[in-house]
């Protein structure tokens, strides 16, 4: 395939993408089962949900199958890469197997078996061979024990031995997540030092690093906002990998600053993003920011592999904006509240 062809294919699935009239349609829903229907019947996703019972699905499940649609989009675009672009489809599925480890050891930990093993289930085949141990046999995992026997060798197994407990009460969940955040960054910057060069390498290195750091200011913000967190503490969930702000500059946010003035540095350093967006929530922002940045590289930039990547962060934000739409469909929040949490 030429180098041009998966850009063009992504940019062909990113046009079919969902348009302001199908979230506005999606919002006129009443419950789960009207927008499973439609989602099924009415949109791309049909794909993914084939098969499911749209009167009796629950939420809960309907969101873990939209989360499995990125799968179906990486098939489509497999027969379009290269060994250098195939490294970014293994990004993509290193995200969903750390969600499935994580949820693995909330299984074994809560009991809450039923949405680990459907989400194995869904798992589809053709993305086998980029995983890095066979996911199947999570439904087989009872402690972390059996959890290091199936990870061994991978690079998730020094990351879960430091964090594993035999008191499943005492399993830091939120060290465990940051700890394969970071594992996670330090391979996508890895891989793209090796596969690119000149002003396209450049990109995908800022935009990696942006989302870094809007991870890490999402984190400064929260743990200011809700829970008074001190320096130390927030310090210990920081990414070490700076895009806009400096090193400097993200110690005065955690030193110096109240929640509003995490706000307020923010609006200055991406002023290009967001100066026409009024705050109503810092995800809400970070999403914008995100969302600005990879639509602009997936329309002005050629580079196959800047416009995969771009392409599977939009493909993403667009699951999580449906995701929203359920949300806010079963809790009855009112459709003009939900419509503002959306970015597209």
């Amino acid at each position: 395939m030429s180098d041009g062809a998966i850009a063009a294919k992504a940019r062909a699935m990113f046009g079919s993408r969902l348009s302001e009239e199908d979230y506005m349609k999606l919002l006129q829903k009443k419950s789960v089962g009207e927008l499973a229907y439609t989602l099924k019947h009415d949109t791309y996703f049909s794909e993914t949900l084939t098969g499911i019972n749209e009167k009796a699905v629950h939420r809960e499940a309907l969101e873990n199958l939209l989360k499995m649609d990125v799968f179906t989009r990486l098939k489509k675009l497999l027969l379009y890469t290269d060994d250098d672009q195939a490294g970014f489809i293994y990004a993509a599925v290193m995200n969903a197997e750390e969600q499935l480890i994580l949820m693995c050891i909330r299984a074994f930990t809560e009991d809450d078996e039923e949405s680990r093993v459907n989400m194995i289930q869904r798992m589809p085949i053709y993305i086998e061979k980029y995983l890095s141990f066979p996911i199947q046999k999570l439904s087989e995992v009872n402690d972390f024990h059996d959890l290091l026997d199936l990870l061994k060798g991978t690079r998730y197994e020094a990351i879960i031995r430091r964090y594993q407990n035999t008191d499943f009460k005492e399993v830091d969940y939120i060290g465990l997540e940051h700890a394969l955040r970071v594992s996670y960054y330090d391979v996508i910057l890895e891989l793209i030092s090796h596969i690119s060069a000149g002003s396209a390498a450049e990109e995908m290195k800022k935009d990696t690093l942006t989302r870094v750091e809007l991870d890490n200011i999402s984190i400064i913000y929260r743990l200011k906002k809700y829970f008074s967190g001190r320096p130390e503490d927030i310090r210990k969930l920081m990414t070490p990998r700076y895009a806009v702000f400096s090193a400097r500059e993200i110690d005065h946010l955690i030193d110096d600053c109240s929640a509003d003035q995490v706000i307020e540095e923010l609006q200055k350093k991406y002023a290009r993003y967001i100066s026409n967006i009024r705050f109503t929530s810092i995800e809400h922002y970070t999403q914008v920011i995100r969302f600005r940045m990879n639509h602009h590289f997936m329309e002005y930039y050629t580079e196959p592999s800047l416009v995969l990547l771009s392409y599977l962060m939009l493909s993403e934000m667009e699951i999580d904006n449906v995701i929203n739409i359920i949300e806010g469909v079963r809790y009855h929040i009112s459709p003009d509240r939900i419509k503002s949490l959306l970015v597209y």
